[in-house]
């Protein structure tokens, strides 16, 4: 199957949460997207997967029509551990990492958390990575 349209992942700390940050991410999205690309991201309510879920959405991108791809971590119960919580999230990191064509990833100065654990799988699966700066 010869596949005609790219996957972009969209990820990115809950610490680059700003407008800045969304005009940055914005920036480099456009020089990649072309009509009939697909969006994956996380969920997140704040930073990158926030920021896809917005570009998605004026795209006309949606979860029902396909063009928007949202893997959440797994539901984790109560009181689990916090490495239990950890592993859900770099599970649900792997599926991005896995699924996209590219990866944009508006990462931390410090480059710690989520979204550059999603760029080491990125990486792993060969995968281009955009940082975000």
């Amino acid at each position: 199957m010869i596949k005609n349209h790219k996957v972009i992942g969209i990820v990115g700390s809950r610490r680059r949460n700003t407008p800045q940050d969304k005009l940055a991410l914005l920036e480099e999205f456009k020089k990649i997207y072309e009509n009939g690309d697909k969006i994956c991201s996380g969920g997140c309510k704040q930073g990158g997967d926030r920021f896809a879920e917005e570009i998605a959405k004026t795209l006309g991108l949606t979860e029902e029509n396909g063009g928007l791809i949202i893997h959440r971590p797994r539901k984790v119960p109560k009181g689990s551990p916090y490495w239990v919580h950890v592993e859900a999230f770099h599970d649900r990191n792997s599926l991005i990492a896995e699924e996209c064509d590219i990866l944009l990833a508006v990462v931390a100065d410090d480059r710690k958390g989520g979204a550059d654990n999603t760029v080491t799988k990125a990486k792993k699966f060969k995968r281009e990575v955009i940082l975000v700066q």
